[in-house]
């Protein structure tokens, strides 16, 4: 019998935001994460430059909502406007006013402007936007701005906008969505971005249509002027090498800053994925990129990849997550990454998701035969809908187990079957694995009792995986039946004895996509897991398994040696879930609590026996 003594608080704060003042086309939401990011000397940390928004396009215009931003109340920080087609032509709209509760606002933090939809009347719905974006350019309290596609034209609303890049050094982040640029338009942006100060901004999001490469090149030009520029997210609609030229050479920049880099879904080829390659390779403050493929436009072969690749393999290299899901990466190039991750000790998150079976079986089985790495810092790996196989499965278990950080894998839509995952089950058995994470749904993937019954076995003595998430376990819907349901119920909880019960899986608290269909012993049992204390946990299925049937199993604890009772029921006791037990305990062992109890007892025999005597 096990006795442990387990303190628990609970300190947790709890931050809600609120929409308190709503309209159709202005939304005001009250966040108390805005005002205690921004500091007393107006500085903003750089993990908070960019805010999130509610969907506010289900809101009416009511301008009766508006008095709380029009006084400058101060908990109004983040605004959103959202123009619909109602709202444009609204006889009633004076959006010179309205625009003037933003530009003469000081407390306002974030600003969202979309347009919603096509509208006709392009002179009056111009005319409107003209006088809210002069207003706007008033604003000096601004951090993040963020714009959708609108409806005067582009050049004209950089143009009108200019005064607020100028003036207003508070600003740190800066986006526009999908907005469609012309020669004058680019020539504009490129002005207003020239005239920010070169140290507010922190992260920028573009997203052009119908942009030409010299455009594309002359506002990534633009940018080095910001050295502190830390996340950058371009898609340009572009496929000339120029801008990519020109990319590179801010990476080489060395006063730049820059950490984060997403380029998905723009159009590159292989001089473009050779030059980010060589970039990265030198540049030692970007940690983070993304190239998410673009399915129509892909024009990066395996010959662009290997020579991408070698970036890994340079020591001066600082990446640490890299995104190159929905890529044409071809056997030769997944090759490449592989021996330059056999040397790599940086890289800590890696997504080869969905490579649309370009790389092959044999191809997988290379890929993880040179990619064992001892010096690894890989913490997540998600390789889902590769179509790997039961051989690449195989092969990849030794390259699983050389990399020691691993927390985090994702093997979803692989097409393994049975065979394959009994024998990839030993990676949960092995001392050095640490996952957390493991996903294996059985879409694409063929999971039977044999594959389930082995990973239940698997983790008997597992430690670490919190969350094996195996997809739709319904037994009506899949191959998993009640036999395999009940071999993880039962190493979550073996009732055999109390320490069966102790020495169960504590750790485990996810297995599948909705819980509704599954035993409820196995329910309960996930969900104590939750609790993340596993002594508690442990303390828990105890009484409430073992001792569920009241005295049955009462008499383990009677023959418990006495110096040791007083922990065993102080452990009973703690709170109310022993509560009936210790009530049975007293019951049982009356004279633990009443010193008097024996006496009498004894005085009470005594006395029958002289009744019956005189009888």
């Amino acid at each position: 019998m096990h006795s442990t003594q387990v303190m628990l608080t609970s300190a947790s704060k709890r931050v809600e935001m609120t929409m308190t003042v709503m309209t159709a086309n202005v939304v005001m939401i009250d966040d108390g994460r805005v005002d205690e990011a921004v500091g007393s000397d107006g500085d903003e940390s750089d993990n908070n430059d960019e805010e999130d928004y509610e969907d506010s396009d289900r809101f009416q215009m009511n301008e009766e909502n508006l008095p709380r931003l029009k006084r400058n109340d101060p908990n109004v920080t983040v605004l959103a406007v959202n123009f619909t087609t109602s709202d444009i032509y609204a006889g009633d709209v004076d959006w010179e006013r309205e625009g003037d509760c933003i530009g003469k606002n000081t407390h306002l933090k974030s600003l969202r402007i979309e347009k919603w939809g096509r509208i006709g009347g392009e002179e009056q719905a111009g005319a409107n936007f003209e006088a809210f974006y002069r207003a706007v350019a008033c604003n000096r309290s601004i951090r993040h701005l963020s714009m959708g596609n609108c409806l005067i034209r582009i050049g004209d609303m950089f143009t009108i906008l200019s005064p607020f890049f100028e003036h207003n050094h508070n600003l740190r982040s800066f986006e526009v969505g999908r907005l469609c640029m012309d020669s004058r338009g680019t020539r504009l942006l490129v002005s207003a971005l020239s005239r920010c100060s070169n140290t507010s901004l922190r992260t920028i999001k573009f997203d052009f249509v119908g942009l030409d490469n010299e455009g594309a090149a002359n506002i990534v030009n633009a940018l080095a002027k910001h050295n502190n520029l830390r996340k950058l997210s371009l898609e340009l609609d572009n496929d000339g090498v120029e801008w990519c030229d020109a990319l590179a050479q801010l990476l080489l920049n060395p006063n730049s800053n820059l950490e984060e880099l997403d380029l998905t879904n723009n159009r590159f080829d292989n001089n473009g994925a050779t030059a980010l390659g060589n970039a990265f390779a030198k540049n030692n403050t970007l940690k983070k990129f993304s190239l998410v493929g673009d399915r129509s436009n892909t024009t990066i072969t395996s010959t662009g990849w290997v020579a991408f690749s070698r970036c890994l393999a340079n020591p001066n290299s600082s990446l640490e997550e890299l995104n190159l899901s929905e890529n044409d990466i071809g056997d030769d190039g997944a090759a490449a990454f592989a021996a330059a991750l056999a040397s790599n000790t940086k890289l800590k998150v890696l997504d080869l998701s969905s490579t649309r079976r370009s790389v092959s079986a044999a191809g997988w089985i290379t890929f993880f035969n040179l990619s064992r790495n001892p010096n690894s810092a890989l913490e997540k790996l998600v390789l889902t809908g590769n179509n790997i196989g039961d051989e690449g499965l195989a092969s990849m278990l030794p390259a699983l187990v050389s990399m020691s950080s691993l927390k985090y894998l994702y093997l979803d839509r692989n097409l393994f079957t049975a065979p394959g995952l009994v024998v990839f089950s030993n990676l949960l058995r092995h001392p050095s694995c640490i996952l957390e994470r493991f996903h294996l749904t059985n879409n694409g993937n063929i999971i039977t009792n044999e594959g389930v019954i082995a990973f239940a076995h698997a983790l008997a003595n597992n430690t670490s995986l919190k969350t094996l998430q195996l997809g739709n376990l319904n037994p009506r819907w899949g191959n998993i039946t009640a036999r395999g349901l009940a071999a993880l119920a039962n190493v979550l909880c073996n009732k055999s004895s109390i320490d069966s019960i102790y020495s169960s899986n504590h750790t485990l608290q996810t297995i599948c996509d909705s819980e509704s269909s599954l035993p409820a012993n196995l329910v309960s049992s996930l969900q104590l897991n939750r609790n993340n204390n596993k002594f508690e946990s442990a303390r828990w299925k105890i009484l409430e398994h073992y001792f569920s049937d009241g005295v049955k199993n009462l008499q383990e604890l009677l023959e418990m040696k006495l110096k040791v009772m007083p922990h065993a029921i102080a452990w009973i006791g703690r709170d109310g879930t022993g509560f009936p037990l210790l009530y049975n305990l007293v019951r049982s062992m009356p004279v633990l609590f009443d010193s008097n109890s024996e006496a009498k007892a004894n005085g009470a025999g005594a006395k029958r026996k002289r009744i019956c005597q005189k009888r």
